[in-house]
């Protein structure tokens, strides 16, 4: 496989940020790289390439960060690690590594969609300073300056928080306020997350045979949106029992069943109403949702918007 270097950035109309796209040769969409206030630097990638690729990219400037996948799978390998890392969909990690260290990344190609947050040790030190107890596994990779990644999950307010911030309705100092305001809100998600051990990374303690069971389950559950099959159905379907279904679920997406699903469903009722193409009760239905009430309060519990003023903003916009 060739290795490509990463696009370079340039900048855009926006001061504050800098663009690379993917040559159009590869596929399409790219990188994003936003300067905020507080220094730390906001990264989106959102791109589809036509084949597995593998990158090469590097750190300059900063060693420390979090990161987030929505979407994708793809091997992530720092040159001061032995081995790569395997990241894939549903995953969050913190990390430190020295900086201007080289990085190879291979992707396959389908959508990749994620979300790093780079600050520099300094600075997160001083964020930690007062309650160093708790971030003791953060304040000892710093100090050490050794290369470090905690791997865990998504949570569902990481998700809520990343569809704000990669949706954000602003422009200008609005804009900048919002996208600081929700990549320090991830941060603290993230932290909260190591403090307190939960959402770490459980799969090492499933069978790999457990492990394809509980993917090939959260695909039947989210294929058919408007008219998922009965757990029952599904636990049969992929050999386990219902309650190990549920436990290996937990483990693996840090979600119940019926959690995963909820998430899906609201996630493509925005998508939806984003595109424009639907009023909201065709959303709702659509999605599996036929209380428009209910709908209505568990997206804005979950984007903190109602439903009807999405559809507007963006139809107006």
């Amino acid at each position: 496989m060739k290795t490509i270097p990463l696009p370079s950035l340039h900048p855009t109309a926006n001061p504050d940020q800098l663009r690379a796209d993917i040559p159009a040769s590869l596929g399409q969409g790219g990188i994003d790289l936003i300067l905020l206030k507080s220094g730390v630097q906001l990264l989106i990638f959102d791109w589809q390439i036509n084949q597995a690729s593998l990158f090469q990219g590097g750190l300059n400037d900063h060693s420390v960060g979090f990161g987030f996948c929505l979407d994708g799978r793809y091997g992530h390998h720092p040159a001061c690690f032995n081995r790569p890392l395997s990241i894939r969909a549903g995953e969050s990690g913190f990390f430190s590594f020295p900086k201007g260290v080289e990085i190879l990344e291979q992707t396959d190609d389908k959508r990749m969609h994620r979300v790093v947050l780079l600050l520099d040790g300094e600075r997160l030190s001083i964020l930690i300073n007062g309650d160093e107890d708790r971030f003791y596994p953060i304040l000892k990779s710093l100090e050490k300056k050794s290369p470090t990644r905690m791997g865990n999950i998504l949570t569902p307010v990481m998700r809520t928080a990343l569809h704000q911030l990669h949706h954000c309705p602003y422009r200008g100092t609005t804009q900048q306020i919002f996208l600081e305001g929700k990549s320090m809100e991830l941060i603290a998600h993230m932290m909260e997350q190591i403090s307190s051990g939960y959402g770490c990374r459980y799969d090492c303690a499933l069978k790999a045979s457990d492990k394809e069971r509980v993917h090939h389950a959260a695909h039947m559950l989210v294929r058919s949106l408007n008219n998922p099959p009965d757990i029952m159905e599904i636990a049969r379907s992929v050999g386990l029992s219902r309650t190990k279904l549920f436990r290996t679920f937990r483990q693996t997406f840090g979600l119940t069943p019926f959690e995963y699903l909820r998430s899906h469903r609201l996630q493509m009722a925005m998508k939806l109403l984003q595109d424009g193409e639907v009023n909201v009760t065709q959303a709702a239905l659509m999605v599996g949702y036929t209380n428009l009430s209910y709908f209505a309060r568990a997206f804005k519990s979950t984007f903190g918007i109602a439903p009807s003023e999405l559809r507007k903003s963006f139809r107006v916009t």
